[in-house]
């Protein structure tokens, strides 16, 4: 089964976490400090851990509210989907028809587990299944061939009837007829032998048997019951990470043996003796065999370390693409030393504890994870509690891709507060923490953000919380200061004619492209402004306005928002368009002949050999018109000379033909955005 969301209750600082859905295998959770977000991952690792790590109520339950500690209160709600093998073992457990492949699994404090179909309470009833009544029942002796006719009768008559009430649940009855069937049974007995040693034999066995049988029903599970047991067997364990489990690469082998004898084990201690047992060594064999005082049996503890080192390095390092590494153990004494190459640097060996902060994070986790998983590296949901803290931002960028190989085959669930640790390609990934009245609540409605937050996620877009577009209510974004230039003039233009054009209390902001705009567009929605944000119709636009409308934006409820895409606008038709395209072909290529009159000069050409070939959107055709003659076009000197055009041009008649039309349309389609 995979997670698909959860919910936490009632744990630390969080009320009421709401829904956490999980759209992907890979999830990230922003927020700042003692926003609740280790609470929260804490919970949900206690939900299924690999070893016992149960809810404790004297310091887990809310604080303030002791008066209201209930031990049937759950922790957590987790919605798993099944996997077509679950769904067809579930299936052989009822009789109804199984309509979903969806289950939800909830723990209360006292560690019990209950398992609901939504929809579908009586999918599978507090009733024996029939295959557990068959089996019960069956466990009645079978009537012996050397029976009398009239005892043969009597006995199948009993066992029929015991049959019948089994099936029909009336378990209470069976404790009668173990009299009523022994009278009956009596009754029919043969007066002579080789039957009547048969039928006393047979009398005996069923009246104890029958008599057991009653508890033997109360005592089997339901079909909800074993529904509720298999499902339990199949949640997935869950792994959990933070920078207080890492790894120390030295031990003193006899300190640790003493306080674990002493029951006194501190977590390194804890975490190194998990590293032997990884690694098939024992703790005990390697005191032994250091203090023989035998060169031969030291030599051999030496052998068995490398041999040990190089089993990890198989089964951990070389797993992943991303920074492999090659481990060694060593001892001198009873001291223990872990020593780590990696690969790609030629430094040789280094103690681990000399290794940088975010390596022995990364090595720390693999071994937590091979040993939480038993071996599998696959099927688990891992945890990630502030990973990367001590990794600079190039580090940062890495341990996504890191990530990314951990989701392959797992669920895995991160928080941060890093802007670098947020990946923006993947906006349904992220969720924010908020610490609200009633506690921390965690959501995917960005625009309910907390300063901190925000600022976190403005940061990872390199925005800054103080750039102008921010301080307009209304903003038109654009994808490029050519798109600036142009809208601008020919809305002056149309003002000064008297007609409407863009109004005046809406800020247009130039990005840096298609994708910058969906940047910008997203966290203005996020301030809570009033935005609209202009694509070109091609292939770039079309995607991330796409990703703007359907990512992002319902991101944020109630936003006040909108998308326009430039070709479909002006041409009225799903049509390739930049905003050169407003142009006529012959204005436009007049201004890319008086703009780039010493380039073409130096290639020693006539202004009249650059022209336009075959149809479809201007800015291709003049790119491929100049190449052609081995000329570099820039497009902002032909938006420049536009420009100056516009700026001289007094009234809409001063416009090139057609540029009225296609602007008129533009600007309605605008207006209309911004519900003008």
């Amino acid at each position: 089964m995979q997670i698909i969301s959860f919910r936490v209750y009632k744990y630390r600082n969080i009320e009421d976490s709401g829904e956490v859905s999980l759209s992907d295998a890979l999830t990230c959770i922003v927020g700042k400090n003692q926003s609740g977000k280790t609470a929260l991952l804490r919970a949900l690792h206690k939900f299924n851990p690999h070893d016992s790590d149960p809810y404790i109520m004297n310091r887990e339950w809310p604080r303030g509210q002791r008066t209201k500690r209930d031990n049937s209160q759950k922790v957590c709600d987790v919605r798993f989907r099944l996997t077509d093998a679950e769904v067809e073992a579930l299936a052989k457990l009822t009789s109804q028809e199984m309509n979903t492949d969806e289950v939800v699994i909830s723990k209360d404090y006292q560690g019990r587990f209950d398992v609901a179909f939504p929809g579908m309470p009586d999918l599978f009833p507090e009733a024996l299944h029939p295959n557990s009544i068959d089996g019960i029942c069956d466990t009645l002796p079978a009537v012996p061939k050397q029976v009398g006719p009239e005892f043969m009768q009597a006995a199948k008559s009993c066992l029929d009837e015991v049959r019948r009430t089994a099936t029909e649940g009336r378990f209470s009855s069976l404790t009668e007829m173990v009299t009523t069937h022994g009278e009956r049974l009596s009754s029919a007995l043969s007066p002579d032998n080789p039957q009547r040693q048969a039928e006393d034999a047979f009398h005996s066995e069923y009246v104890n048997k029958l008599g057991e049988m009653k508890t033997a029903f109360q005592q089997a599970p339901t079909i909800r019951q074993q529904a509720h047991d298999y499902l339990v067997t199949q949640i997935p364990t869950f792994i959990y990470m933070d920078d207080f489990r890492e790894f120390r690469g030295r031990a003193d082998l006899s300190q640790v043996r003493d306080r674990r004898a002493k029951k006194g084990l501190n977590p390194d201690d804890e975490t190194f003796l998990m590293i032997l047992q990884l690694a098939g060594l024992d703790l005990d064999t390697l005191i032994e065999q250091g203090d023989s005082g035998d060169e031969n049996i030291i030599h051999e503890r030496q052998l068995d370390l490398q041999d040990a080192a190089n089993t990890l390095t198989r089964d951990v390092a070389g797993r992943w693409e991303q920074n492999k590494y090659r481990i060694e153990f060593r001892a001198d004494g009873q001291t223990f030393f872990t020593e780590i190459e990696e690969v790609d640097k030629d430094v040789g060996m280094i103690p681990l504890e000399e290794q940088s902060k975010g390596f022995v994070w990364f090595f720390s986790f693999d071994l937590r994870f091979m040993h939480d998983s038993d071996g599998t590296f696959e099927g688990c949901v891992l945890l990630l509690d502030e990973p990367g803290l001590h990794l600079h931002p190039g580090g940062q960028a890495d341990l996504l891709k890191r990530l990314d190989s951990y989701a392959e085959k797992n669920t895995l669930i991160y928080t941060t507060h890093l802007p670098f640790l947020i990946d923006l390609r993947e906006p349904e990934r992220i969720k924010v923490i908020n610490q609200v009245e009633d506690g921390a609540v965690v959501s995917d409605n960005f625009s309910g953000c907390q300063p901190d937050e925000k600022l976190t996620l403005q940061t990872a877009l390199g925005i800054r919380a103080n750039q102008s577009y921010l301080i307009s209510d209304k903003n038109l974004v654009v994808e490029g200061a050519h798109d600036y230039w142009i809208l601008t003039e020919l809305s002056n233009v149309f003002q000064r004619s008297g007609k409407e054009g863009i109004p005046e209390d809406i800020m247009i902001t130039a990005g840096g492209g298609a994708p910058e705009v969906v940047h910008m567009a997203t966290f203005m929605i996020g301030q809570g402004l009033e935005v609209v944000s202009l694509f070109d119709s091609d292939k770039e636009g079309r995607s991330q306005e796409e990703r703007l409308r359907k990512a992002w934006i319902t991101r944020y409820k109630d936003a006040k928002s909108g998308t326009v895409l430039l070709g479909d606008t002006i041409h009225g038709v799903e049509k390739v368009a930049t905003i050169e395209d407003l142009f006529p072909e012959e204005y436009y290529i007049e201004k890319v002949r008086e703009s780039h009159q010493e380039k073409i000069a130096d290639a020693g050409m006539q202004q009249e050999q650059v022209v336009l070939e075959g149809d479809g959107p201007i800015l291709p055709r003049v790119e491929v018109a100049c190449s052609k003659h081995g000329l570099m076009f820039n497009k902002g000197s032909v938006a420049k000379a536009i420009r100056k055009d516009l700026v001289k041009s007094a009234t809409v008649q001063d416009l090139p033909d057609g540029v009225e039309d296609k602007a008129e349309k533009l600007f309605s389609a605008i207006r209309r955005a911004f519900g003008v």
